[in-house]
């Protein structure tokens, strides 16, 4: 692998008694395919500043500052803050306040935007601090965008709506919304788009882009239609492109034609192309975790939480096998009256096994947490409600020594 020196470096010193200090590397404006983004200077910096999660961790709940403003509404479905993605050396990206955001230890710090635009959020970030996600603004088109610590501003994507995943040779994936609806997914190379990326022949529209690990494998999903004796059949289905530009996606079971209700949402990939995500029967609006493992098969549906009708996998650990994502219930066969069914509920899997709870803030009815990005080193990134209903975004340290079978004080 080419690496490139970086532009610039930013030291920063971070809040607290989390971390002593923290260095991040600004990676070059255009990197080229291959290159990994700021790795010289990361390897620089690493060095310098030891490996901050490598010292035992204590279990808790990290609860993390949000920007100036009101308190954040503390309704899932119309949440405005959490964590997205986990870094090295303190560093976290998400929202708060509607806004795209990035921690260092506790301390919250706005990624400044362009002008005019003012809202958005952070989606991931790499081992150098290069961090993707969303801005838009009032009168303007939403911009995919990509920034780093000592960046000017975040840097619009080109032909980008939204970027979704980033990994760490500095290769982005996301897509731009057509007039007429469906996605044309893109993959970007630093700040240069590397392409679009190719369907199926009987993709009718792309759904979404969603991850992207070191080897340069992409998931997405999209529906398609075939011809059924003379008879158009639609269906939903997952795909894998491979690094290679010029090659198409593979579709991964199951692909059903004429099934409409079963609706396949990978999220992400890991290095050993474990593929973590959900699975919707829209049907009677029931979901589950799911996973694909090579050589993709079959797909392995995960239990859901205790008597939970509703669950989802937002991300999967680079190396560890462990997803995490949101517990809830469905308004169609859970609880009833559905005021009587408990809060969200963050969960874990470790591949195998039960569906495990992550414990929430307070032991309220509106006590809501949600996860959505897990580290190999144990860390889990999300939301959560406190007693006094205010939604926080926080990390779950130890996560694995924290997460227990579900009970009624979960």
């Amino acid at each position: 692998m080419r690496t490139t020196k970086s532009r610039s470096r930013l030291a920063l010193a971070a809040a607290g008694t989390v971390l002593a200090s923290l260095a991040l590397s600004a990676p070059a404006a255009q990197a080229t395919a291959g290159t990994a983004a700021g790795e010289t200077a990361g390897r620089t910096t690493a060095a310098a500043v030891g490996a901050v999660g490598g010292a035992a961790c204590t279990p808790g709940i990290k609860v993390l500052a949000s920007l100036p403003g009101p308190a954040e509404d503390p309704r899932p479905w119309m949440a405005t803050t959490e964590v997205r993605g986990i870094g090295r050396f303190g560093l976290s990206v998400g929202r708060s306040q509607n806004r795209p955001v990035y921690w260092i230890g506790k301390t919250v710090h706005a990624v400044p935007l362009p002008k005019g635009y003012a809202t958005g959020l952070v989606e991931a970030v790499n081992k150098w601090g290069v961090m993707v996600g969303t801005m838009s603004g009032p009168g303007l088109p939403t911009r995919a965008f990509r920034y780093a610590p000592g960046f000017a501003h975040a840097n619009p994507l080109p032909g980008g709506e939204r970027a979704t995943d980033i990994n760490d040779h500095g290769h982005s994936v996301g897509y731009r919304t057509l007039p007429g609806g469906g996605k044309v997914g893109l993959e970007w190379a630093g700040g240069t788009l590397r392409r679009e990326l190719v369907v199926p022949a009987q993709t009718r529209y792309l759904e979404g882009v969603s991850g992207i690990n070191n080897a340069g494998r992409i998931v997405g999903n999209h529906y398609a239609v075939v011809d059924e004796d003379g008879y158009e059949e639609g269906y939903e289905a997952a795909l894998i492109w491979s690094a290679d530009a010029a090659a198409p996606p593979a579709e991964l079971p199951e692909v059903n034609p004429g099934d409409s209700y079963s609706v396949y949402e990978p999220r992400d990939i890991d290095e050993a192309g474990r593929i973590a995500g959900t699975y919707r029967f829209t049907h009677v609006d029931i979901s589950n975790g799911t996973t694909w493992l090579p050589p993709y098969s079959a797909r392995t549906a995960a239990p859901n939480l205790g008597d939970r009708t509703q669950g989802t996998f937002e991300d999967i650990s680079p190396t560890t096998d462990v997803s995490v994502g949101t517990a809830s219930d469905s308004g169609i066969i859970g609880p009833f009256p559905p005021e009587t069914a408990p809060p969200h509920q963050a969960q874990l899997w470790k591949g195998s096994g039960p569906m495990l709870a992550l414990p929430r803030l307070a032991n309220t009815p509106t006590a809501h947490a949600g996860a959505y990005t897990v580290t190999d080193d144990d860390r889990v990134g999300g939301y959560a409600v406190d007693a006094a209903d205010r939604m926080h975004p926080v990390i779950w340290t130890c996560a694995s020594k924290q997460a227990h079978l579900p009970t009624s004080g979960s």
